[in-house]
């Protein structure tokens, strides 16, 4: 009972309600460390560096059990390093390289299951680019950034 009201009170009730512990929500350690992962990527400044970009963006359809492969490209011949970075790859710069051929086209084959995907593609390290020829949607810290559609069976 609080100080000075009735047993039963509804101020008593608020009271005793307030005081019990609140369960933290399932994941929220997860997200937390996942915006944390964002926040530090937002900081990521370079140079400015002259780029030819011409977004290229084709699926390649191989509907296979594991997945849709789908095939990131950016044509850009003067840089050292492109990394394609998602919602699916978490948005970490390691897990996905794209590779230079001879034309000076970039490109990487990545297998999706069905759904909506956002991703951009980070220049040497430093600079974030939108896909030119995707539908584009701006990341919570305004970075531009480009959705995928993976269309199911």
């Amino acid at each position: 009972m609080t100080d000075g009201l009735e047993p039963g009170d509804p101020l008593d009730r608020m009271v005793t309600l307030l005081r019990e512990p609140v369960p933290i929500a399932p994941g929220l350690a997860r997200r937390a460390g996942e915006r944390l992962r964002r926040q530090r990527k937002a900081r990521v400044t370079g140079g400015m560096v002259l780029l030819l970009l011409i977004g290229l963006f084709e699926a390649a359809v191989h509907r296979q059990p594991s997945g849709t492969s789908i095939t990131f490209a950016i044509a850009a011949p003067t840089v050292r390093s492109i990394a394609l970075v998602g919602d699916f790859t978490d948005w970490r710069s390691d897990r996905v390289q794209l590779e230079r051929t001879r034309s000076g086209l970039w490109q990487a084959t990545v297998k999706l299951r069905p759904g909506r995907y956002r991703f951009a593609y980070l220049v040497d390290h430093e600079q974030w680019r939108a896909d030119a020829r995707a539908a584009s949607a701006p990341d919570d810290f305004g970075r531009p950034t480009s959705v995928v559609t993976v269309v199911g069976n």
